[in-house]
């Protein structure tokens, strides 16, 4: 019996996508749920004003601004991590030879 997955067949090159904004979601999004999550058990056990008083006693900073500037600290971070993920995982660029040439 003739299967049909048998006549299905994936091109490598075209298995991937190739837009820069869907590599830029690739990035970005799972670093911004892992940055929530870091910031989540960070400060449930760090206090922001506890941390600027043994850091930078001299800055007028509130909690909230202690927590926005961690959360992107995180992000950052995460998102580093990912974009280094992403081009470990992109397939050399390989020379190809045109049949007309």
């Amino acid at each position: 019996m003739n299967n049909p997955d048998d006549d299905f067949i994936i091109d490598a090159e075209h298995a991937r996508p190739h837009g820069w904004l869907h590599r830029l979601g690739a990035v970005l999004w799972p670093s911004f749920l892992t940055a929530g999550v870091a910031t989540a058990v960070f400060f449930a056990n760090v206090d922001p004003e506890g941390l600027r008083l043994a850091s930078f006693p001299d800055w007028q900073i509130s909690r909230e601004a202690g927590y926005t500037v961690g959360f992107f600290m995180f992000w950052a971070v995460t998102a580093a991590s990912s974009f280094i993920t992403l081009t470990l995982l992109e397939p050399p660029r390989q020379k190809v030879r045109s049949p007309h040439a």
